[in-house]
Formats: structure tokens, sequence, C-alpha cells
């Protein structure tokens, strides 16, 4: 008797050997996908979480009432002058007095702090970013002591000035020679950073092709600031979007405190 098999069997051994084929390469390519939106979407997620931290990390160590937020042309930028130091002043000329006298109480004093601008109660950006009331550039030259404590410094401004007001708990806050603005372009779906430029009494729009990118594919960026009360310090809302695959979009949501006051 002859051993082999029929065309008919064949036929179905093949047909069976091919619906199995196309089962584990549609299985395989089920996992591959999912695969590649898992990479993607923790890249995503890596990437975003880089940038909101960065970006709230940064707004905590704003001096207080720096903060200011625009919205043009699809470009939305949060501006925010960074706190260098800060300390308690002993005196200093407050109007309607007017001399050239400070002196200061600062533990870790440095000479790198002449030439920055130094603030007394900023109650609004103005306050911030105009300078020759609440702030000034001080330039000043530091004298002896005569109380012999290294913590008090006796600085004479180049120039008699006035402050506005005092402080309430007499402090005042050496600050970055430059503000800091984060930008983000509708266009474009990046949030970029820019430093190194000057203060400047209107908020500027920086230029959008220079800064340093921190993120990209964002489908939407707000800013919102809250000011201070009674029963709460200023506050920032700051929500980043960003567009994921099949509309699995991440969404990063923080509200932060600036715990410097005045």
């Amino acid at each position: 008797m002859n051993k082999g098999f029929t065309l008919i069997e064949l036929v179905v051994v093949m047909v069976v050997l091919a619906i199995l084929a196309i089962g584990a390469s549609s299985y395989l390519g089920i996992g591959a996908t999912m695969f590649s939106e898992a990479s993607q979407r923790e890249q995503i997620l890596a990437d975003g979480r880089f940038a909101a931290e960065r970006l709230v990390r940064e707004l905590r160590s704003a001096a207080p009432n720096s903060v200011r937020i625009s919205n043009t042309a699809g470009v939305q930028c949060i501006e925010f002058v960074p706190v260098v130091s800060s300390g308690l002043y002993q005196s200093l000329p407050i109007a309607p007095e007017s001399g050239t006298q400070l002196q200061l109480i600062h533990m870790n004093w440095q000479n790198a702090f002449l030439g920055l601008p130094f603030s007394v109660y900023p109650r609004q950006p103005a306050d911030i970013y105009q300078f020759g009331a609440s702030t000034l550039l001080l330039q000043a030259t530091e004298q002896a002591d005569s109380d012999g404590l290294a913590a008090t410094i006796t600085l004479a401004l180049n120039t008699a000035h006035s402050f506005p007001a005092g402080s309430p708990e007499q402090r005042f806050y050496l600050l970055s020679a430059s503000p800091v603005s984060f930008c983000y372009n509708a266009l474009t779906q990046q949030l970029r950073r820019y430093t190194n430029y000057a203060y400047q009494i209107a908020q500027p729009l920086p230029p959008l092709s220079n800064g340093v990118l921190m993120a990209n594919k964002l489908a939407e960026v707000s800013f919102n600031s809250l000011p201070s009360m009674l029963a709460r310090n200023n506050v920032v809302n700051v929500l980043l979007r960003f567009a994921g695959t099949d509309n699995a979009d991440l969404f990063f949501n923080y509200e932060v405190h600036l715990n410097n006051v005045p």
C-alpha cells in the first residue's frame, strides 16, 4: 500500500498554516505596536516631567511679585526674577529721607553681590523691573564695620537713594542679573527657556529662534497667576499638555506657591 498525502489534505494543511501565520503575524504586530506606543509615551512622560519640574523649581525661587504672564500671537510667556540671596537690613533711607548708607545683616556676604539688583518691599512687578524706586542696582562700596559683627555689612551707595517704603520684616532681596522667561509657541509646539537679557518695563517677547529647548510636542500650555492675599501666598498655576498617540494626551498640572514675602 502506497503511503502519502492526497491533494486535498495538502491544500487543507497549507490553508491551516496560512491561517496560523496570519494570526501569529497579527499578534506580533500588535505587540510591536503596543511596545512602540509605550516607549513613545514613556519618552513623552520623561520629557514632560523634566520640563515641568525645572519650571516649578525655578518658580519657587522667584522674587516676590516678579511674575509676569503674556499671551500674544500664539506665544505664551511667563517671566520672573530669581532670588540670588536675601537678608535683613538694620537701616536704609526710606522716604521722605534720602541717603547713601545701608546697614545689612547677611551671614554669607560676597563682593559678587555688588552690582546686582537690590530690592526692598516690591509690591508689584513694576517695583522689580523698573529700577529707581523699590529696586536699584547695588552700586556701592563696602565700609569697615564698627560693631565687629561679621554678619553686619555697611555699604555706601555711589549716589543717594530713597526707598518708597520699608519692609514690615526689614527684608531685602538680591536678584539675578537677568530675568528668566519660559515661552510656549503654539505653532512649533515647543517650550523654551530664555535668560541673559536686560530688565525691561514692558514684558518682552524673546526671539523665538533662540532659547534653550525644554520640551517638544506640547499641545497646550497655560500659566495663571493668583495674587497673594492675607490667607495665602502668591500662587502660580501651570498646565502642560503633551500630545500622545491615539488621543492619549499627558497632563502636568502644578500649583506653585511662591513662599517669599516682601
